[in-house]
């Protein structure tokens, strides 16, 4: 078990990274959370997602989740180096997506996603 200042030491090394990278990491981890029903048909999947706040709306974020790179478009990489600015939806269970790169992985199925 980690110790309190394990935890910050982590974080602080999470923080020190590039969104593009942090995505990366969280890309490795957070689908080992996944949880399935038994007998119920229920999955449940821990993503990362974007909460946008129109201040005309303040009490209705726009939940959008963050989508992983396609790292066979980009050879291996991570996907160009920018933050989260390409958007779209996934054609399989029409979630509203976004992204470091135009080709990307649907966090919740797992579908290729094509954004813009």
């Amino acid at each position: 078990m980690l110790t309190d200042e394990d935890r910050e030491r982590l974080a602080g090394q999470l923080v020190a990274l590039p969104v593009h990278e942090l995505v990366d990491v969280l890309r490795r981890v957070l689908p080992s959370y996944t949880e399935a029903g038994s007998g119920s048909g229920l999955r449940t999947t821990l993503v990362l997602a974007t909460a946008t706040q129109d201040e005309d709306q303040p009490d209705r974020p726009d939940l959008t989740l963050v989508a992983w790179p396609d790292r066979d478009r980009y050879d291996g990489g991570l996907g160009p180096d920018q933050g989260l600015w390409e958007d779209g939806h996934c054609a399989q269970c029409d979630v509203g997506v976004t992204s470091n790169a135009k080709r990307a992985y649907c966090p919740v199925c797992g579908s290729r996603c094509f954004l813009t």
